[in-house]
C-alpha cells in the first residue's frame, strides 16, 4: 500500500476528506495532489510527522510499504525519528549547534 492510500484509508475511517486533514494538520493540499499523481515519490519528514500526530498513528505507519525499513535497519530509523521529533522544539541558535555537532560527527563523506 502507498502512503497516500494509507492516508486516504486513514480519512475513510475517520470520515473525512485528504482537504480537511490539509487544512486541519497544517499540510498544503498542493502536496497529496503531488503523491497521487506520482510527481512526488515521497512526503518530507515534517509532513508525515504532520500527518501522523493528526491520527495519533506511529510515522512509519504511514510510509509506503515499499519504503518501511527492514528489521535490520529499523532501529537506526526510529532513533532518526526520535531525532527529528526533538529538533522540532529547538530554536534556530540550538539548531544551528546541532547541525554543527553532526557536521563534525559525520562530515559530508568528502575529504577536505
Amino acid at each position: 500500500m502507498t502512503t497516500y492510500e494509507k492516508l486516504q484509508d486513514l480519512c475513510r475511517q475517520r470520515g473525512i476528506r485528504l482537504s480537511t486533514l490539509s487544512k486541519e494538520a497544517g499540510i498544503s493540499g498542493s502536496v497529496f495532489t503531488e503523491l497521487k499523481t506520482g510527481r512526488t515519490k515521497r512526503l518530507s519528514a515534517a509532513t508525515l510527522n504532520k500527518a501522523a500526530r493528526y491520527f495519533g498513528v506511529p510515522v512509519d505507519s504511514l510510509l509506503d510499504d515499499a519504503e518501511t525499513p527492514d528489521a535490520l535497519s529499523e532501529q537506526l530509523y526510529k532513533k532518526r525519528l526520535l531525532l527529528f521529533d526533538k529538533s522540532e522544539k529547538a530554536t534556530a541558535t540550538e539548531l544551528d549547534a546541532i547541525l554543527k555537532l553532526v557536521d563534525a560527527l559525520i562530515g559530508d563523506g568528502e575529504d577536505a
